[in-house]
């Protein structure tokens, strides 16, 4: 196994979650908090990108508090979550410089898939990298995270990895899966840890490359795409 992730697991169990800290709803489960924390502190991470603001922002900031130049950037597309994790970390007197962004999600062209990304100024993550590490818990409510990837890896540095977050939620989860290895092949190197939490893909950044975008199933992620983003409009904003 991966030396990070086998010495997370080995650790995730010391790592402290306050009950009167974890909110019911929304956050990521304990168990995959635990790992995120582990696996950032088995990595010495300094500066992190978190797709999806709430408890897991406390957890991560924790761990990055005593790096030197840490940073870790929060984006979400909820006001809502994205103000109950900055009070949260207000309330926590962590010191690490904790950035938080709203970005609403629009549909958007990767190559010929209409996918569902953050609507994020062209560049902006490249220039608030690199990153060592990224976490991915967002689109909430099953809207599809596969554009996600593409946005992150861009921001990452080789040798660093994101952690999606939910692997054993969605049914399209092996399918986002095959969409990145068919874009990058063998500039990345995923793990399934089906067996914390909602399940986590653990996928290490080898090499930059440029992505390829599959057209296999392009018409169906699109089709989705329409569905979700029609849903979303539907949904009151939180």
């Amino acid at each position: 196994m991966n030396p990070y992730i086998a010495a997370a697991v080995a650790e995730m169990d010391k790592i402290a979650v306050s009950r009167l800290e974890y909110p019911d709803d929304p956050a990521l489960d304990p168990a995959s908090c635990r790992f995120v924390a582990a696996f950032a502190r088995a990595l010495g991470a300094r500066r992190v990108l978190e797709f999806g603001s709430g408890f897991s922002t406390l957890m991560l900031a924790r761990e990055i508090e005593a790096q030197e130049n840490n940073y870790l950037l929060s984006i979400d597309d909820s006001r809502q979550y994205s103000e109950l994790a900055r009070e949260a970390l207000d309330s926590s007197g962590c010191q690490a410089k904790v950035e938080f962004r709203v970005a609403p999600l629009k549909p958007k062209l990767y190559g010929p898939r209409l996918l569902l990304s953050h609507r994020l100024a062209p560049g902006l993550l490249e220039a608030m990298g690199p990153f060592d590490l990224v976490l991915i818990d967002t689109p909430h409510h099953n809207f599809g995270r596969e554009a996600v990837f593409y946005d992150a890896f861009r921001a990452v540095s080789p040798g660093g990895y994101v952690v999606i977050a939910d692997a054993n939620r969605e049914a399209e989860g092996n399918l986002y899966v095959r969409s990145w290895m068919s874009a990058f092949e063998g500039a990345i190197d995923p793990v399934l840890l089906e067996g914390i939490g909602g399940g986590l893909s653990v996928i290490e950044k080898v090499s930059e490359a440029a992505p390829r975008y599959p057209g296999k199933g392009a018409l169906a992620a699109s089709l989705r795409t329409i569905f979700s983003y029609g849903l979303r409009a539907l949904r009151p904003a939180r």
